[in-house]
């Protein structure tokens, strides 16, 4: 398989916005600029980080680290002298015209892309003693303090795995990573766009459960954080049991840590750790987890892998609607046909229950190192916080061909074991705030085929960029009451659930007492060709008529004084599927009408349907 050119992709990104409106919709990966290695100028595209403008002026960002250190790739194989590859589009990801390096000599471990409120573009380039920062106040057109691969701008000493998080308040940036001597997660703050960072506080609460698995010789691994509203930091950690070596570990403990309002740069921000999900046979590491917040404040996490030894590999969610106090259940969001998932990613949409998401995924094994693995490229959204799914392929074609290790900077460290790291460690999505439409920028390396012995693996992979094709695909819909997707549990494949339920009440009796007992079904169409959907809940009404007006029964048994018999009360029934309803007092002599409402976990609401036989008591 070629590589996808970018050009390849443009009428599908300029499609009118009514087209393909019954569900989601992604463009096929374009291969970024020089992402052929077989050409010159190649950039590597192993976990690329994504961002936007957020003044959203159709600016966005790609970057990828291209080995440390640069100097020494540039010499043994003709790579870059610096540390990262960026690629920058004026027009929301339509066209690259701009792509190069930027970063240090002794740099090109990690990357990671943040743009301020005045168009600052920072890059952060991992050197492993420190991270080099570089700013480009042209929109990538050159960058300051990282001229020639000499990088002036160090921070964070003995530095792994580098995060950048903007802030609300404008220049206020934060620098996150893991230290390489302790493995601690740390986190430092910059109020001047990220020209100088102050040590923030301790994340790891020496008095929280976190510290009850922590060990130097484990470490921890750290998401990219998140900030709120209230300018209260959330990050993300994972250790692995206390006794775990660091080859073969499982990181089978998530921990949130909180601080209260911003960092103070005194280094005196307390954190306060939450346990978001422990199981001593769970193994979450495939391999970032990822975390995102959404407009309305409610926190996310997507991991991959396993939550207990038992337990099949999946993508798990997991939600927390009182800032990362207490969290959900794991919630599986992968199609049943996709039996490993790695790389998860994920976004928050504009308004409360909106989120995006990526991860790559194999039908072929449940096991991510197998050579016969074929890798595919899956997006997703959810517009009720994580209640329904809408769930696409994003490419036609494998990404990746073999296995993917999930050990970072172990792999092919364990005799017997594949240690396939081409793509790196994470792909990433981004919301572009102009519209809600999401983004993706992946990693992949379709030219290497374990299978072909001509095509012998070159270590190397490509940047692609993937977008939504259609407007109904973007979150900014959720405002104007599109209900939420679903996932066709029959087939894996995605639709927009727009049926409302059916409900029918089918008895109404007077029982022995002299109360009422009204039952009945509800059905829910779903979607898909054999979808179907879950009633979530049934109302019924039940009204004496007044003359024109009509009286209606409350949950106490007793009547309303006449009113408008367009202003039912409304009474829960129980159950969903099957519904009952009873009335525990005897009712007033007269007729009565019944009425059913029933509602589905993808937001739609049927009419009031009219029981079709009056209820007549003396």
């Amino acid at each position: 398989m070629k590589p996808v050119a970018l050009a390849a992709v443009l009428a599908a990104l300029l499609l009118p916005a009514s087209a393909g409106a019954a569900g989601l919709r992604f463009s096929e990966p374009a291969q970024l600029p020089h992402g052929d290695p077989e050409a010159g100028g190649f950039l590597a595209g192993g976990e690329p980080s994504l961002s936007f403008d957020p003044t959203g002026d159709g600016h966005v960002y790609v970057t990828a680290p291209q080995g440390i250190p640069a100097a020494a790739g540039a010499l043994l194989n003709g790579g870059p002298a610096q540390g990262v590859g960026f690629w920058a589009s004026d027009d929301h990801g339509r066209t690259f015209p701009r792509s190069g390096v930027t970063g240090s000599a002794a740099g090109g471990g990690d990357s990671d892309v943040e743009v301020l409120a005045d168009h600052k573009v920072l890059v952060a380039d991992l050197e492993a003693a420190a991270a080099a920062i570089c700013t480009s106040t042209d929109f990538a057109t050159t960058f300051a303090a990282c001229g020639g691969g000499l990088a002036i701008n160090q921070q964070g000493p003995d530095n792994d795995r580098e995060w950048l998080t903007r802030a609300n308040k404008p220049g206020v940036v934060y620098l996150t990573y893991h230290d390489f001597v302790a493995g601690l997660p740390i986190i430092e703050n910059s109020t001047d766009s990220g020209r100088s960072f102050t040590p923030c506080g301790v994340i790891l609460d020496g008095k929280g459960p976190a510290a009850k698995t922590y060990s130097p010789l484990g470490g921890t691994l750290v998401s990219r954080p998140v900030v709120d509203a209230a300018e209260n930091v959330y990050v993300e950690f994972t250790t692995p049991d206390a006794t775990a070596l660091p080859i073969g570990a499982r990181l089978n403990h998530l921990y949130m840590g909180v601080s209260k309002g911003p960092c103070s740069g005194k280094g005196d921000t307390t954190f306060s750790n939450y346990v978001i999900y422990e199981n001593p046979g769970a193994d979450l590491a495939r391999i970032f987890q990822a975390q995102a917040i959404d407009g309305g404040g409610q926190l996310y996490v997507l991991a991959g892998g396993k939550i207990s030894a038992d337990s099949l590999e999946g993508l798990w969610l997991f939600t927390s609607t009182d800032q990362g106090k207490t969290w959900s259940a794991p919630i599986q969001v992968n199609p049943p046909d996709v039996k490993a998932s790695v790389f998860p990613a994920i976004a928050g949409g504009p308004a409360k229950g909106e989120i995006a998401f990526t991860w790559l995924g194999t039908t072929t094994s449940g096991d991510p190192n197998a050579q016969t693995n074929q890798w595919r490229y899956y997006a997703g959204e959810s517009l009720d916080g994580g209640g329904t799914f809408a769930i696409t392929p994003v490419d036609k074609d494998p990404l990746h061909y073999g296995d993917v290790c999930t050990q970072g900077i172990f792999c092919g460290l364990i005799p017997g074991q594949p240690g396939n790291r081409n793509l790196a460690d994470f792909a990433s999505v981004a919301v572009d705030p102009q519209d809600g439409c999401p983004a993706l920028a992946l990693p992949g390396d379709p030219y290497n085929r374990p299978d072909k012995p001509d095509r012998a693996d070159n270590g190397r992979s490509s940047a692609y960029y993937s977008r939504v094709t259609d407007a109904a695909g973007c979150l900014t819909k959720a405002k104007s009451g599109q209900p939420a997707s679903t996932i066709d549990g029959a087939t894996g494949t995605t639709c927009v659930d727009k049926a409302a339920p059916r409900p029918r009440a089918r008895k109404a009796r007077r029982l022995r007492n002299g109360r009422l007992r009204i039952s009945g079904t509800a059905t829910d169409r779903g979607c898909g060709a054999k979808g179907r959907g879950r009633v979530r809940r049934v109302q019924v009404a039940v009204a004496k008529r007044a003359g024109r007006r009509c009286r209606f029964l409350t949950r106490a048994g007793r009547l309303t004084r006449a009113r408008s018999c367009a202003r039912p009360v409304l009474l829960k029934a129980r159950g969903g599927a099957h519904w009952t309803l009873t009335v525990k007092r005897r009712l007033h002599r007269g007729r009565y009408s019944v009425y059913v409402r029933a509602s589905d976990r993808a937001g739609n609401r049927s009419a009031l349907r009219r029981y079709a036989r009056p209820l007549r008591f003396r």
